[in-house]
Order: structure tokens, then C-alpha cells, then sequence
């Protein structure tokens, strides 16, 4: 099973835990909590249909296929969701922060927070250890929400446990920032793939040292790639070759180039050159090579 549904399945899970705990009780960081987890099913049930639309081959319509659709329906769900869960949880936080009121917490709602903390807690090693073999939008999503959830029901369980007004208001307001913090560092990162941003430099100068190895390519003039994915690349080049090389040679080495540089970087799938006789000017590699460093990380 996909880690993005067992995600789902768990956040429902102490989700279901959390509103059980909440009854009987009026702890704000609780509640801050729940409106978290609300946002979490919401959100991953919204990339699931981005994984089930993304799914979908290549076609005249769609080149590259619909893989971004995670993309898209990551960035919707965690913008519009998250900012309208942050507004409300940070508005009853401040609340219960300006008028305490006594914390009421039973041995069920202790119980059945702590049950959902520890859930919580698989569910975030689960994503730790999926993140290591796949660097996916969904994965990303999962760990994300994974770390905010635990760390929310930690601070949740604290508030309950010790029944302080002070630790649950100010837990309150942490968890408020915990979903604010995430949900700005996953869209910025969506974001920068649907706008088109280049693939890390550490890949651009791999792709351009791969090209510039192959025999016969005496310069690249123009080197432009951008991130389809995060794990898939399209990569445009316009190469210079001796004047002598015939259309086969040419095919030839195309081939060489693009096998070079999938050898190297596996995520460059999509490769397009454009060959251009050899010119007397200087080459211009090392001038894309100074510019890629300088990309931001």
C-alpha cells in the first residue's frame, strides 16, 4: 500500500481519537490539534486524486503526461485548507489564552490522546523511512504531515496530562504556527515546480560535465532544464560539433550524449539537442558553469 493511504487511514484514525478525547473536555490545544488533523485528511484525500489523475499516460493533449497534478492539488488543498484551519485555531488559541478557564481532562480523554499520540509516532517513522527511497510530492506531503501531527498531539497530550491553562494556550498557539510553518514550506516548494524552476545545481553541473565529456562535443552554448517533477527533468541543449560529421554521425552522437547524461542523472528524462557547427568564439560552457553556480539551493 502507498504510504500517502496509510497516511490518510492513520490521520482519520487519531482524528477520530482526538474528537472522542475532546468530549468532556475544553483543552484549546486539543482543539487545535483536531482542526490539524481535519486539514490533513482533507488535504491527502486531495492529493490522492492528484495521484489517481496523475496516473494517466502521456498523450497529444498532455506530453509529459499529468504528473503534476500532485503538484496542483497539493498546493490547493494546503493553501486554501491550511490557511482557513490556521485562522481558526489561532483565533479560539488567543481566546483561550485571554480568558482561562479552568482544563478539564478525564482518564479517557488522557487515554485516548496519548493512543493517538503514539499512532502519530508510527506514522512518522513510517514517512521517515519512505522518504529515503522516494523523493515524491505525496512522500513529502506524508512526512510533513507526519511530523506536524506528531509534535501537535505531543503538545496536545502535555496540556491534558498536566491540566495547566498556561502550557494548554500556549500549546495552542505553537500548534496554530506548526500548521502555519508547514503548510508555507510545502506550497513554496509546489510552487517552485510548477513555475518552472531548474533541477539543483549539483544536478545542472552533472548534466553539463556529462555532456562535455562525450567525444566529439567541443562546446555547449546553451543548457536549459527545468523540473517536470522532482524527479523528472527536461533537459535542452544546444551543442557544438566539428563541421565534418554527417547525419548519421550526428545521430550517433546524440545517442552517446543522452545515455551519458541518463547514466548520470536518472531523473533527466526527456533530453532535446540541437547541434550547431563549431564557432571560433571562446566557449562559453565555463559561462554556464559560473552561472549554475550561483543558483540558490
Amino acid at each position: 500500500m502507498h504510504p500517502i493511504y496509510v497516511s490518510f487511514i492513520i490521520n482519520f484514525i487519531t482524528l477520530l481519537l482526538k474528537i472522542m478525547g475532546f468530549i468532556g473536555t475544553n483543552s484549546a490545544s486539543l482543539l487545535a490539534d483536531i482542526l490539524n488533523d481535519v486539514g490533513d485528511c482533507i488535504g491527502l484525500g486531495l492529493i490522492i486524486l492528484g495521484m489517481f489523475i496523475s496516473s494517466r499516460r502521456s498523450s497529444i493533449a498532455y506530453p509529459f503526461g499529468m504528473s503534476r497534478a500532485l503538484y496542483v492539488f497539493g498546493l490547493i488543498s494546503i493553501s486554501i485548507i491550511g490557511g482557513f484551519l490556521f485562522s481558526t485555531s489561532i483565533v479560539n488559541s488567543i481566546n483561550s489564552f485571554a480568558n482561562p478557564k479552568p482544563i478539564n481532562a478525564g482518564i479517557k480523554t488522557v487515554t485516548l490522546v496519548l493512543l493517538a499520540l503514539i499512532v502519530n509516532g508510527f506514522n512518522l517513522l513510517l514517512a521517515l523511512s519512505t522518504r529515503e527511497e522516494e523523493n515524491s510530492p505525496a512522500n513529502v506531503s506524508a512526512l510533513v504531515d507526519g511530523f506536524a501531527d506528531f509534535l501537535g498531539s505531543a503538545i496536545a497530550f502535555t496540556s491534558i496530562a498536566t491540566m495547566s491553562h498556561v502550557i494548554d494556550s500556549i500549546g495552542s498557539i505553537i500548534i496554530s504556527i506548526i500548521v502555519l510553518v508547514s503548510s508555507t514550506a510545502v506550497s513554496y516548494r509546489y510552487y517552485s515546480i510548477l513555475i518552472g524552476r531548474a533541477p539543483p545545481k549539483e544536478e545542472m553541473l552533472k548534466i553539463i560535465n556529462a555532456v562535455l565529456s562525450v567525444p566529439g562535443v567541443h562546446d555547449v552554448n546553451e543548457l536549459k532544464a527545468v523540473m517536470i517533477t522532482e524527479n523528472e527533468y527536461l533537459i535542452m541543449l544546444e551543442v557544438e560539433v566539428g563541421e565534418d560529421n554527417d547525419v548519421e554521425d550526428l545521430e550517433m552522437l546524440s545517442k552517446q550524449i543522452e545515455a551519458q547524461i541518463k547514466s548520470i542523472v536518472p531523473n533527466a528524462k526527456h533530453i532535446a539537442i540541437e547541434f550547431v557547427s563549431r564557432r571560433k568564439e571562446p566557449p562559453t560552457y565555463r559561462k554556464i558553469i559560473e552561472e549554475i553556480k550561483r543558483l540558490e539551493d
